[in-house]
């Protein structure tokens, strides 16, 4: 099975060579890596000056084909001319447009998970609580969970336990909570 999958992504790689119609030239002593990073492993250091298939570039590494042997190899070892720039610039413009895609996906993920997180809420503390909660309000008799959504996480909690029960204490900068088995009973600021 190890020997199909290899033959496929052979021919795969094969297919992508033959489509290319970019070349360039790399500088004798330029290293093709597996990885594109600087601590890659390398598969062969070349000799001379070699003609490579350019297949991609992404953050100072193309992707590249020497005869068959394809990998990674930094761009300060490639004779750039005005083609490889155009196609550094388009390669740099998709790699900035797949990131703000990304980065609009995620904000898209998160105001779902607000939205859903919100209705949690108001279906379980009712919409007057709730609103109170976004007005970062606090109040004798909160649980904790009320205070989390108001104030956020606390920067520190001190914990008691005794036979009476647990007491904490939570610090938000210059404000102080105090729980008692759950609930606020009381504060500081």
């Amino acid at each position: 099975i190890e020997i199909q999958i290899s033959a496929i992504k052979s021919k795969e790689i094969q297919k992508m060579i033959s489509d290319s119609t970019l070349r360039a030239t790399v500088k004798k002593g330029a290293k093709l890596k597996k990885t594109a990073s600087s601590l890659g492993e390398v598969i062969t250091t070349l000799s001379e000056d070699k003609e490579v298939v350019i297949l991609d570039y992404n953050k100072g590494y193309f992707g590249v084909c020497v005869g068959s042997i394809c990998g990674y190899m930094g761009d300060v070892w490639v004779k750039k001319d005005d083609e490889i720039f155009a196609f550094m610039k388009s390669k740099k413009a998709e790699a900035k447009e797949l990131k703000e895609l990304e980065q609009e996906q995620k904000l898209r993920e998160q105001k779902l998970a607000w939205a859903e997180l919100e209705k949690k809420y108001i279906k379980k503390y009712g919409e007057e609580t709730y609103k109170k909660l976004q007005e970062r309000k606090y109040w004798i008799g909160m649980n904790r969970e009320m205070a989390t959504i108001a104030l956020g996480t606390p920067n520190d909690v001190n914990t008691t336990v005794g036979s009476w029960g647990v007491h904490e204490q939570w610090v938000y900068g210059n404000l102080y909570l105090y729980f008692e088995n759950g609930k606020l009973a009381s504060y500081q600021n």
